[in-house]
């Protein structure tokens, strides 16, 4: 047996006698079985809870990684399509029975993002098709895998990622040689 265990039956024997003393000197002509089992009872539950506290870490929920940088230039299709997302949800239409399904925006914004993305690697002169190594190094590959694998952009069009691939497709760099156009959203 190791000593915290001693110690915890040792504390928990110390306090149910001395509750029963004290029954006993009030007068109260406690039934000392029933005592032992409360006090007992009561231990074990104190133990267990002191355990689980010692065992479980602290929850942060502020921490939510490293930011990504947003610094570079923002194209407008972008800023239109997050300010489309984003309004509350009165104002939003629903979406049709079998479209994209819940938490998930309509195809038409996926369509966009894939055409800002295109836009910049034209802007460096890539070829999405022909050279995947340039595409990896210019958006990174993440993107690269949202542009070429439809199940990566269903999960990062989802409510919840959809942030992270706006912030991530806001800083995409763009080209050094041209300045970054405003260019506007087709219209669906």
């Amino acid at each position: 047996m190791s000593s915290s265990t001693r110690w915890r039956i040792g504390t928990t024997a110390v306090a149910g006698t001395v509750v029963a003393v004290a029954m006993v000197l009030l007068g109260m002509e406690p039934r000392l079985a029933l005592v032992a089992c409360i006090t007992v009872a009561v231990g074990c539950t104190t133990w267990m809870l002191v355990d689980v506290g010692e065992a479980v870490s602290p929850v942060i929920w502020s921490d939510r990684g490293a930011p990504i940088d947003t610094s570079a230039a923002t194209d407008r299709r972008v800023q239109i399509l997050r300010q489309r997302l984003w309004r509350p949800p009165r104002e939003r239409r629903l979406p049709a029975v079998g479209s994209a399904g819940a938490g998930a925006p309509p195809d038409d914004v996926a369509e966009a993002l894939l055409a800002v993305i295109e836009d910049v690697l034209a802007e460096h002169g890539i070829d999405p098709g022909s050279d995947p190594d340039a595409v990896d190094a210019i958006i990174g590959r993440d993107l690269a895998r949202f542009v070429t694998d439809p199940s990566v952009r269903r999960s990062m069009m989802h409510r919840r990622a959809l942030p992270d691939t706006l912030a991530r497709i806001e800083g995409l760099p763009s080209s050094p040689t041209s300045p970054s156009p405003e260019r506007r959203i087709p219209s669906p």
